[in-house]
């Protein structure tokens, strides 16, 4: 066959096959993408519908809704009065800096959220540690961030995410009625604090107690949620244009040489076709085959999580010193490349998809997106814990900043903070472009 015909039949094959893979999309989209309810109007007509509270109405249990709300509310205010008692040290700091930005431009940043689905169906997922409970809850969700002028008017600057997922970590003391009777690694029901006025130590069994030596009064959120971090990221998305012109052009290019190389018709045709089967089966089969990747690096990581890890790169970011411009960082999609596990740590090499809002003096806000492939590790066992050697004791909690004088667990016996939990959080080593 000679080139011209080679080519013909190879284009013509690779339109056919083309309409074939956009046709089965549209078949089995076909009510999601165009029904009425999911357009983009409509979408913005009910993320714009005024409520009380930013979640009001979205039927998340009453929980699940407080928690995000008292990070959503201060936001959308930009008053720091309104930030919850018990938060993280690290996250109260960035929360702080981000009201202080939005006070200086005179702005309010309003995250509305609409079509929530919580993951799992309407509960928070929940584990312990030493004395410590922990929960977490992730909407899935299409959220609208608007940063609107405090005084009033339009906004100046809007950020759709019609895919969007909402997470938010608290962890608390936990409550002596809810301690298991098999267990006895919990608190015993009080804790050793210093008075902050006079330094005397105290016996904490309320969460108010008044200070005999000074006459102060202590009033301690100790087994109180505490918000240990809040995240609105949306998983990136890949290119339509690509995803099918690349198994397109390798088909193009399987027939063209078959059909112009192969003298027999009958054994290039079924060369071509045998090609268009196996692209075909390896385009359908490459997000399966990159989830279960993710899903077996994951299980070389003792309890791995993917949130947690989120929050961890976060972080570590925001340590390295960030620009004063810089209003908020989201770590969208994670992808594990590499897992290597010694006798006592974890490093992992991780690729991740980061956006970043910037609220620049006089000029109009913007949000760049960038790739970084990251390096961290943390300890192979974090539950483990040191039989031998001094307990390290700081200065400050590095959860509370309370003054930290460890009760019988080695805990915070401010927060219920346990420094072992350090040792699960991801450190970044290095990081390249």
């Amino acid at each position: 066959m000679n080139i011209l015909e080679a080519l013909i039949i190879a284009a013509v094959a690779s339109v056919l096959f083309l309409l074939f893979v956009v046709g089965i999309v549209v078949y089995h989209n076909f009510s999601q993408i165009f029904s009425p309810e999911n357009s983009k109007k409509a979408r913005f007509k009910r993320l714009l519908t005024q409520e009380s509270t930013p979640l009001h109405g979205s039927g998340l249990r009453r929980e699940i809704r407080k928690a995000f709300e008292r990070v959503l509310i201060p936001l959308s205010k930009a008053d720091k009065r309104a930030l919850p008692v018990r938060m993280d040290k690290t996250f109260r700091s960035n929360i702080e800096c981000q009201l202080e930005l939005l006070q200086q431009r005179k702005l309010c940043r309003d995250i509305r959220l609409t079509d929530v689905i919580p993951q799992p169906k309407n509960e928070f997922t929940r584990w312990e540690d030493d004395g410590r409970e922990w929960r977490e809850s992730v909407l899935e969700c299409t959220a609208l961030e608007r940063y609107v002028p405090a005084e009033g008017g339009d906004p100046v600057y809007e950020i759709y995410r019609p895919n969007a997922y909402a997470h938010i970590l608290q962890s608390r003391h936990i409550r002596s009625s809810d301690r298991k009777a098999e267990k006895n690694s919990y608190y015993a029901g009080q804790g050793k604090i210093s008075c902050p006025s006079c330094g005397a130590p105290l016996e904490l069994g309320s969460q108010q107690v008044v200070c005999p030596y000074c006459g102060g009064t202590i009033h301690s959120d100790f087994y109180d949620w505490q918000t240990e971090t809040f995240a609105l990221y949306e998983p990136a998305s890949s290119n339509p244009f690509l995803v099918l012109m690349i198994p397109t052009a390798l088909l193009f290019l399987c027939m063209f040489f078959s059909l112009w190389l192969i003298p027999d018709m009958e054994a290039a045709m079924g060369t071509a076709l045998g090609s268009a089967l196996v692209i075909l089966v390896l385009a359908v089969a490459m997000p399966s085959l990159r989830a279960r990747r993710q899903k077996k690096l994951g299980e070389q990581v003792v309890n791995y999580s993917e949130h947690y890890l989120r929050s961890c790169i976060a972080q570590a970011l925001h340590d390295e010193g960030d620009n004063p411009q810089l209003m908020d960082r989201s770590v969208g999609t994670l992808l594990l490349k590499n897992v290597v596990n010694t006798d006592d740590i974890t490093r992992i090499t991780v690729k991740v998809q980061i956006s970043e809002t910037y609220l620049p003096l006089g000029k109009k806000p913007y949000t760049k997106k960038y790739k970084r492939t990251l390096t961290m590790h943390r300890a192979r066992y974090p539950e483990r814990r040191k039989a031998d050697g001094a307990f390290f004791a700081e200065k400050e909690c590095p959860s509370c900043g309370a003054n930290f004088v460890p009760d019988e667990h080695h805990c915070c016996s401010f927060c219920g903070y346990a420094l072992q939990h350090d040792r699960s959080k991801w450190v970044m080593e290095k990081a390249g472009s």
